[in-house]
């Protein structure tokens, strides 16, 4: 009997150190994340299985350490019941990284938006890092201008294209082309697809398309779903700005107009109580005509630009949301198709 107890305490103390040390890794060095849509394509794929570098950019200490572990945001089978307590919330810190955030990084971060949780169970988003903090940014007929500079676009980078054909195109022909998403829009044999600008030169080559033109939204004709959600900017998804990404140790003079756009940040993010009372604008009771940021900002974009939520829909990506930078594709599955073998263990752009 006294074996046997032996042989279980040794069970035990192996299973506990091997749950501490896949712990440590999780927390502080790597995790992995699921792709679930197609906002990143051709970069990432819906499907995709990623693993996150954490150590990159230094990992952010638990803010919520009540959770259960290896639990994201509920228990299994239930879409209610959390799986973490918020009784006690941490203050935002991170572990000293090799390097900063770069231009064209691939960011995976919390949602800034689901201010119902705690900053570090809202649900996991992956974009492209577009905009640094300071930097002006400004979208003009799809075209990104920092600082006053055009920025190149990256091979991956995908606009909806509208193409006009001499017959109908085949689901084989779509398939073909590596066409996920788009179709047919009139019956007048006109089509919209997302495509990179290789695969728009290779369609030019093709007989039955005798045009393709760039669908391009209307400059300052205003979207409701478009940050900051305000007809005083008549921002749309390919006109947007110019617009100042908030920097730590900035100071930016605040008015009537301004303030639509970082009162998110100063209340929300920064923890600041906000009101505007008749133009006025006070900052935890006092009337304030600036204010100084505490963290640093960022601006996301989706490699597929027409089909993606981001930045330009709900604004900015605080530093406290920053899990970590997107390294590696691990793993890869189509619904349809299986495995797709040549994406295992592939290096993230």
């Amino acid at each position: 009997m006294k074996a046997i107890i032996h042989h279980l305490k040794d069970w035990l103390k192996a299973f506990f150190w091997a749950f501490f040390v896949i712990w440590i890794i999780r927390t502080f060095l790597i995790q992995g994340a699921f792709i679930p849509t197609q906002s990143m394509e051709k970069s990432l794929l819906s499907g995709d299985f990623i693993f996150i570098s954490k150590w990159q950019y230094g990992a952010r200490t638990p803010i919520t350490p009540l959770a259960i572990p290896f639990m994201h945001q509920t228990m299994p089978f239930s879409e209610s019941k959390p799986a973490y307590s918020d009784l006690i919330h941490l203050p935002y810190f991170r572990l000293p990284g090799f390097s900063d955030i770069k231009r064209e990084d691939v960011l995976v971060f919390n949602y800034p938006m689901e201010l119902e949780r705690p900053i570090d169970k809202r649900t996991f988003y992956v974009k492209r890092c577009i905009g640094l903090p300071g930097d002006t940014l400004e979208i003009f007929a799809k075209q990104v201008i920092i600082n006053g500079d055009t920025l190149n676009n990256l091979p991956s980078y995908q606009f909806v294209r509208k193409l006009k054909s001499t017959k109908a195109l085949s689901q084989e022909w779509i398939d073909s082309m590596g066409i996920s998403e788009g179709g047919l829009v009139s019956n007048m044999l006109d089509y919209e697809f997302p495509l990179t600008d290789s695969l728009t030169r290779a369609i030019l080559h093709d007989s039955t398309v005798y045009g393709i033109q760039m669908r391009l939204d209307k400059r300052k004709e205003y979207q409701a779903y478009i940050f900051p959600h305000s007809r005083k900017f008549q921002f749309n998804n390919d006109y947007w700005g110019p617009v100042i990404i908030p920097a730590k140790g900035a100071t930016i003079q605040l008015n009537d107009s301004n303030i639509i756009l970082y009162e998110r940040v100063i209340r929300d993010f920064e923890e600041n109580e906000l009101q505007i009372t008749g133009g006025r604008i006070y900052i935890n009771g006092e009337e304030k005509n600036e204010y100084t940021f505490k963290y640093n900002y960022y601006f996301g974009m989706g490699d597929n630009r027409d089909f993606s939520a981001d930045s330009r829909s709900w604004g900015f990506i605080p530093e406290t949301h920053i899990i970590g930078k997107g390294w590696m594709t691990f793993f890869s599955y189509e619904s349809d198709k299986g495995i797709r073998w040549n994406r295992l263990f592939k290096m993230i752009r």
